[in-house]
C-alpha cells in the first residue's frame, strides 16, 4: 500500500481535474484533537487564557516528525502537510477574540471580543498582528526541520459564518442576521476583505512542494497555491439565511484564490448545489462518528461530483466505504480516519476486496 511520492503528485494533479482511473484513498491518524495531537508543542500552552507568547514554534517539530511518520508508515495516496499548529483559532484571535485552552477536551475556542455586539469593529489586517506573526513563525521552521520530506501548508481558516459566531457569540450571530441585517452585511463585507488578506498572507510565505501546496489534516496536495475555506456554522442556519448573508462571500472568497477547497459537516444546512456552482477547486463533505452515513449523503456526492472534485473524509465505517465504492471514481478522494497503521492496512485491504481499483494493476501498491 507504499505509493511513491512522484505517483501520489501525478494522481493528485488528475483528481484534481476529475481524470483520475480511480478514487483516492488515504489516512489521517492520530487524535482529532489538537492539544492532544501535538503533545510536545501543547505543553508551554496553558489551560485557560492563551497569548501568542506561550506558543512556542520549536516545541512543535518533533510531533511534526512523528505524525509524518505515521502517516508514512500508514500508506495511502495522499500527501500529508505540516501546518501552522491548527489547534489555534488563528483568524478569531488575530479578530480580537480570546482563546480558550482545555487540555482535558484536548481542544482550544474562542470568546468574543468585549463590546463587540455593542459596537462591532473588523480590524485592518497586518502581518504585525501578533497571532498573525505567530502563525507566519512556523513556515520556516517547519520547512527547515522537513528537508524536502514534506509540504508545509495551510492551516485551519474557519469561514465567515464561524467568524460571525465567534465574535457575536453562537447564538447571537442568528438573532443579529435578523434584527440588524444591514449591520451584519457590512460586517460579512469587511470579515470576507480580512479573510482574504489573512490567506493571501499565509500563501505568500508558504514554499511550493513539488510546484504545489499542501493543506492540514486530509493530505491533500494541489499544484500552485491552494486554501482550505470552512462554513461549520452554517450548518445551523436557514437556507434564506445563508444564501442572502453567506453564500455571496464563499463566492467571493473562492473568486480570490487559485485553488479554494471547502470543508463542511453535513448535517441540517448542506449547501452542495450553490457551492457546485461556485469558483471552489473542491468540496470535502465530512462524515462524523455520530453524525450522518454516507448512504443518506449519496446524492449529495454526486451533486459535487458533477462539477467538481469530492473529497469524503472522517470516521467511514465499513458500510460507509462501502457505500462510497459505489460512487463514480473521477473525481473522488477519501481521507479516511484510522486509529493505527493496522487499521490503515485493513480499510486498504478492504478498498481493493470492494474493487476499488477496476483496471489499475495495484501488485505494486500492495
Amino acid at each position: 500500500m507504499w505509493v511513491p511520492l512522484d505517483a501520489r503528485v501525478a494522481r493528485l494533479k488528475s483528481w484534481l481535474k476529475r481524470a483520475n482511473d480511480r478514487p483516492l484513498v488515504g489516512f489521517c491518524l492520530g487524535s482529532y484533537y489538537p492539544l492532544h495531537r501535538y503533545p510536545e508543542g501543547s505543553r508551554t500552552i496553558p489551560n485557560g487564557v492563551v497569548s501568542p507568547d506561550d506558543i512556542v514554534v520549536e516545541n512543535f517539530l518533533d510531533d511534526t516528525d512523528r505524525l509524518y511518520e505515521q502517516h508514512q508508515a500508514a500508506g495511502g495516496d495522499l500527501i500529508w502537510a505540516a501546518t501552522p499548529f491548527c489547534g489555534m483559532p488563528w483568524l478569531e484571535a488575530s479578530l480580537g477574540c480570546g482563546v480558550i485552552a482545555d487540555h482535558r477536551s484536548g481542544s482550544t475556542r474562542s470568546t468574543p471580543p468585549p463590546g463587540f455586539a455593542e459596537h462591532p469593529v473588523i480590524p485592518e489586517f497586518t502581518e504585525a498582528n501578533p497571532w498573525v506573526a505567530k502563525m507566519l513563525e512556523f513556515i520556516p521552521a517547519l520547512e527547515r526541520r522537513s528537508g524536502g520530506r514534506f509540504p508545509v501548508g495551510v492551516t485551519l481558516m474557519r469561514g465567515i459564518s464561524d467568524l460571525l459566531a465567534a465574535l457575536y457569540g453562537s447564538d447571537g450571530f442568528i438573532l443579529r442576521m435578523y434584527d440588524e441585517p444591514d449591520e451584519v452585511h457590512a460586517v460579512v463585507e469587511q470579515l470576507t476583505g480580512f479573510w482574504i488578506a489573512f490567506g493571501r498572507a499565509l500563501l505568500k510565505h508558504l514554499p511550493l512542494f513539488r510546484g504545489g501546496t499542501g493543506s492540514f489534516f486530509w493530505g491533500l496536495w494541489c499544484p500552485g497555491k491552494m486554501i482550505w475555506l470552512q462554513e461549520d456554522a452554517a450548518a445551523v442556519l436557514s437556507p434564506a439565511l445563508y444564501e442572502k448573508f453567506i453564500y455571496p462571500a464563499d463566492c467571493r472568497i473562492a473568486h480570490e484564490f487559485e485553488h479554494c477547497l471547502m470543508h463542511l459537516h453535513p448535517s441540517r444546512l448542506i449547501p452542495t448545489a450553490q457551492l457546485a456552482r461556485t469558483d471552489l477547486g473542491a468540496i470535502e463533505l465530512h462524515l462524523d462518528h455520530d453524525g450522518p452515513t454516507a448512504a443518506s449523503l449519496v446524492s449529495h456526492y454526486k451533486t459535487v461530483l458533477e462539477r467538481k472534485p469530492l473529497i469524503v473524509a472522517g470516521d467511514a465505517t465499513s458500510a460507509d466505504l462501502e457505500c462510497l465504492m459505489r460512487l463514480p471514481h473521477q473525481g473522488l478522494a477519501l481521507s479516511l480516519v484510522a486509529g493505527s497503521v493496522d487499521e490503515a492496512r485493513r480499510t486498504w485491504e478492504q478498498a481493493m476486496t470492494l474493487g476499488f481499483w477496476g483496471s489499475t494493476d495495484n501488485s505494486k501498491e500492495s
